[in-house]
């Protein structure tokens, strides 16, 4: 596996430190955040990005993230549409060809499953003609936590593999996944084509209906059970990226060199 790591775990720090300090822990890939990208080029130009990513000799993987996209107002919607049109224009000239979308919180917990899954569907397809225009792709990210319109990845699996879709992936997070309350052994029900990216992160130990973003820690933790989950996604033949991504906000304020030194290092144990 290749590995990366998302500009959420060092969100607070400036575009060239980060890059520079991944780059120099040994990172090949990196995701970028769509706020902080807007905001680095405020100042700068995508040329300037583009030569920040070739300089460190890093590969931008994803864009982060169409937010809360499935069952917002129409209002919203079409702002979403118009960031993400933005990003993908950007992709092109950063050589970046994927952006991942994660889905609605739900305000009613009473919507019925069907109007979920289909309302899901319905801003996807959306998505994907525009999409189309950018040769980018899609990959989707169920979120574990009980409030969220899509949490489980047999659900996100469904919405994905729709016939009036193109070619989507499943975006697994290891947060996510366990405080969605999935099981290792599903990870074999996925077929490794449709599984692109995973997030990689550990949290502090708390009751999976207590655990939120900022809980989460490096791979060291052993809370949720890496290591078996590592074993199990190289028994179902995942070679792709495995990607850090931290919402910690104690370690936004630490030193950038040291978090991504410490970073790789603890996902290069679990390999």
């Amino acid at each position: 596996m290749k590995l990366a790591i998302n500009q959420a775990t060092l969100m607070k720090t400036p575009m060239k430190i980060f890059l520079d300090a991944i780059a120099k822990a040994g990172f090949q890939g990196v995701e970028l955040r769509r706020d902080e990208t807007f905001e680095y080029l405020e100042k700068y130009k995508v040329q300037d990005l583009k030569e920040l990513l070739e300089k460190n000799d890093l590969e931008c993987i994803t864009f982060n993230a169409i937010e809360l996209f499935s069952l917002c107002p129409e209002d919203k919607f079409k702002r979403i549409l118009e960031y993400t049109e933005r990003l993908m224009k950007i992709g092109n000239e950063i050589s970046c060809d994927m952006i991942i979308a994660v889905p609605s919180f739900l305000k009613n917990l009473d919507i019925r499953p069907k109007k979920i899954i289909s309302k899901t569907i319905e801003r996807l397809k959306i998505i994907a003609k525009l999409a189309e225009n950018y040769d980018f792709k899609l990959g989707f990210e169920p979120l574990g936590f009980p409030n969220c319109s899509v949490r489980k990845v047999e659900t996100a699996l469904k919405i994905i593999e729709h016939e009036e879709l193109p070619d989507m992936g499943l975006i697994i997070d290891t947060f996510h996944y366990f405080v969605g309350e999935h099981s290792i052994e599903e990870l074999e029900s996925i077929e490794p084509k449709k599984l692109w990216l995973i997030h990689i992160n550990d949290a502090i130990e708390k009751p999976y209906k207590e655990l939120q973003d900022s809980h989460r820690v490096l791979p060291s933790q052993d809370f949720f059970n890496l290591e078996m989950f590592i074993k199990k996604l190289k028994g179902i033949g995942y070679d792709k990226w495995l990607s850090l991504e931290l919402f910690n906000e104690q370690i936004w304020s630490e030193d950038p060199y040291k978090v991504a030194k410490d970073s790789i290092e603890s996902i290069l144990k679990l390999l």
